[in-house]
This record gives C-alpha cells, structure tokens and sequence, in this order.
C-alpha cells in the first residue's frame, strides 16, 4: 500500500546525498518571486483513514511566492476522488484541500553546469472540504495542517519537482458524533519551466 510513498522517500533522500556531495559547489541563488505549478500525484490514506477511504489520485495547483531565496509562501488547491468505505458500492468522494504554508528551501546545489538540485521542507495549514456523491451524506469542511519534504530537479530551464506532504485532517467519520484525526500521506510531483 505504501509502495509509492517509499520510492518517492528513496528518491528524495538520494537526491538530497547527492546534493550533500555537490555541496562544495557554488550555491546558485536566484531572486525570489512568483512560480506557478499544476502537479498530480496521490493521497494514500494511512492509519484509521485506511478504514475510511481508499487511495485516490490527485490534481492541484501551487502559486508560490519568494519572501527571500530561502523562504518562499505556497499556497495549493487540490481535488482528489475516492471510494468511501461502508457506503454504498457507487458511492463518490471528492476531496477538496486548500492550504497555504511556508517552505525554507536550501540553495540550489550544482553538480556540474547543467544539473542541479533545491532541496526544501515546509508546513502548513488549510483545510479539506470532503463532499459526499451518490450518498445521503452532508459535505463537511475539516481543519488540515501538514508537514513536507521535497526537491526540485533543475535541467537548464526544466524544473522536475517531487514533494511528500503528512496531512492530519479532524474529521468526523461516517457515524460517529465528534471530531477525530486522521492522517494521509500525498505525494505530489510537477514539470515547470523556470523564467530565468
């Protein structure tokens, strides 16, 4: 069930010793502004969330900002569709997340002159609108706040960038009468191409 999200850990964690050892190169710094991305990826329920849902795929949307070279505001919007679990068998999930948060981010490492590498965490906080269809089921708006990991693959101008987030989500599950946590991991990868 987690075998994505351990290549995705295997990947980043390569790229970041990899980084490591190109670390005696000059850091590449670039002023701080505006960057949009439109990745997909996946949100792999784990924990108590496995009994209510099963893994979905995801589109979304990043609009970042520079505050300085290290520091950058991104905000995402994502829509995810699922199966609920102990519904009816055309029951539809659609999960909405919109978050904001902020990402320290090293400077870009190269290893040569055409390669480089940006390896960056952040967290953040939004929320996650789950709206039920083919169900008799109100949609609910939950507080969501995460944790993540990623890098940014740079090849002259292309930016390949891969990012793990562990969201919790207070939710209120199918049936019960009060808020609990729930935890999923997303994993999220996107092609952008760099203006300068």
């Amino acid at each position: 069930m987690l075998k994505p999200v351990a290549t995705a850990a295997l990947v980043l964690t390569s790229l970041m010793t990899t980084a490591g050892l190109a670390h005696a190169q000059a850091p590449v710094t670039i002023k701080p502004g505006f960057e949009l991305l439109i990745p997909s990826g996946t949100v792999v329920p784990t924990g108590a969330q496995e009994a209510d849902l099963k893994r979905a795929k995801l589109m979304a949307a990043q609009f970042s900002y520079g505050l300085r070279p290290d520091l950058v505001v991104t905000s995402t919007v994502g829509w995810a569709r699922t199966t609920p679990l102990g519904l009816a068998p055309d029951a539809k999930l659609d999960l909405f997340t919109y978050d904001a948060g902020i990402e320290y981010r090293l400077p870009r490492q190269r290893g040569d002159r055409r390669i480089n590498f940006k390896p960056f965490t952040g967290v953040g906080l939004g929320a996650r609108a789950h709206s039920y269809r083919n169900a008799e089921v109100d949609t609910t708006h939950n507080l969501a706040t995460y944790a993540s990991i990623g890098g940014e693959l740079g090849l002259s101008r292309v930016r390949v960038r891969l990012e793990v987030r562990d969201y919790l989500t207070w939710v209120t599950p199918l049936g019960a009468t009060g808020a609990t946590r729930r935890n999923d991991v997303t994993v999220l990868a996107g092609l952008r191409l760099a203006l300068r």
